[in-house]
């Protein structure tokens, strides 16, 4: 068995679809629209799973409390130190947040990335 995709609840699609193609090099695997305005892309990486990013009309963005039960973050696993460090260098000059700055567990640096109030790690 493994994780087949991990959904993302979005406020700007749009964007979000960007984010992950430009920084991650995702690619639209699928995208769903229904009558109802709901709005999905399925991002493919080089590997599975896959992140659904939805959004809907009457989504609410509440801030999400770090220490609340639940999902906290999804962690993208970069090819090398190189990339890791394209992506957060990037990243950073395009004004996201950035958490755990530096943190190394276990011998591998970890970052995060404040996506719409969600956190995107990244390792290498």
């Amino acid at each position: 068995m493994r994780i087949s995709n991990i959904g993302l609840m979005v406020k700007d699609l749009e964007g979000a679809k960007k984010f992950f193609e430009e920084y991650f090099g995702a690619t639209v695997h699928a995208e769903y629209n229904e009558d109802n305005g709901y709005r999905s892309y399925i991002m493919k990486f080089d590997e599975n799973p896959k992140i659904e990013l939805m959004s809907k009309p009457e989504i609410v963005d509440v801030v999400k409390n770090r220490n609340d039960a639940g999902y906290i973050h999804i962690c993208i696993k970069v090819d090398s130190k190189e990339k890791f460090d394209e992506i957060l260098g990037k990243t950073k000059k395009d004004g996201y947040e950035i958490l755990y700055e530096p943190d190394t567990v276990g011998g591998q640096e970890f970052r995060a990335i404040m996506l719409e109030d969600n956190i995107i790690e990244v390792c290498y």
